[in-house]
């Protein structure tokens, strides 16, 4: 890869003790010559740091991990912390699954109904997750990235001066109650209701955020527990999100990571969406994943 080459909106750093091959022009790479299964060396991390900021999206292939190892890896990134509504693993505070037996509809996973941010109603959502399958499907079961980056960059000026001084309150009060509505069949696989008064499940955030290392500029409007922009009307604000939404299909903002055994995928859960695709049937999809604290959106 050569100096000067522009992907994921910005000139591509240099890399010298792993090898780098990106996934698409707008996010996400491959990394290879790295076993993450062992400490990493400084530079190593240096590295793996940097592609992390400048692809949103990094995937290991070849890594097979133990529980313990792949907790080991996260805490690169930073303080592992528990998602209120996301399913634990085999008792595992700490660990989450995403899993779908072969019997159900792709729906019951909250991952494949939109595109979305993990946990934007949290005071600090999440920074990043990092998830590997334990069983996959044959074929299909892909996760797609949208990169938030490039929605926001490509906005007018005009629209963008518009969306600095937007707020949005987004609230996860009521999953529970909300999905107690469903039809038995077709509700989310959610963790059990946590105590409400020891958890904070609604905060306002701003329609943009910031990079807090590089200044960058993103899409903070996220579809999922979305209750309105602070100071308009819900119908006012549907609006709005009815607009911003329908960016993120966009296809020259995403990449598709293509699961395979003994892949780890991280993800930026501050600047990217993402989802999963349901194109498989009578298949068990079941995936873990730790997922890092992120700071207040500013």
């Amino acid at each position: 890869m050569t100096a000067g080459v522009i992907v994921a909106g910005r000139p591509m750093p240099q890399f010298e003790r792993l090898h780098i091959e990106p996934l698409s022009g707008a996010c996400g790479c491959e990394i290879s010559g790295v076993d993450i299964s062992k400490p990493l060396g400084e530079r190593e991390l240096v590295e793996v740091m940097a592609a992390f900021e400048h692809f949103l999206v990094l995937v290991f292939r070849d890594q097979p991990l133990t529980i313990e190892q792949h907790r080991a890896f996260s805490r690169y990134f930073g303080e592992l912390t528990e998602v209120p509504q996301a399913p634990i693993f085999a008792g595992h505070e700490d660990i989450q699954e995403v899993r779908l037996e072969a019997n159900e509809p792709p729906t019951v996973v909250p991952s494949f109904e939109d595109f979305h941010i993990d946990s934007p109603f949290l005071e600090q959502p999440p920074l990043c997750a990092l998830m590997r399958p334990l069983e996959l499907p044959r074929y299909g079961g892909d996760t797609v990235f949208s990169n938030l980056f490039l929605a926001y960059e490509d906005l007018s000026t005009g629209f963008k001066q518009l969306l600095a001084q937007l707020r949005i309150l987004y609230s996860g009060k009521d999953i529970w109650s909300r999905n107690a509505k469903r039809d038995q069949s077709n509700r989310l696989r959610l963790r059990d209701r946590p105590d409400a008064g020891q958890l904070r499940l609604e905060s306002v955030h701003p329609a943009v955020r910031t990079h807090p290392h590089t200044g960058r500029k993103g899409l903070f409007v996220s579809r999922g527990y979305f209750r309105k922009f602070v100071g308009w009307s819900e119908e006012e604000s549907r609006v709005l999100l009815n607009y911003l939404h329908p960016l993120l299909h966009r296809p020259q903002y995403q990449c598709r990571v293509r699961w395979r055994p003994d892949t780890l995928v991280v993800w930026d859960n501050r600047f990217l969406q993402h989802r999963g695709i349901g194109d498989f049937c009578n298949e068990r999809r079941h995936l873990v994943r730790t997922t890092i604290i992120g700071e207040r959106p500013v």
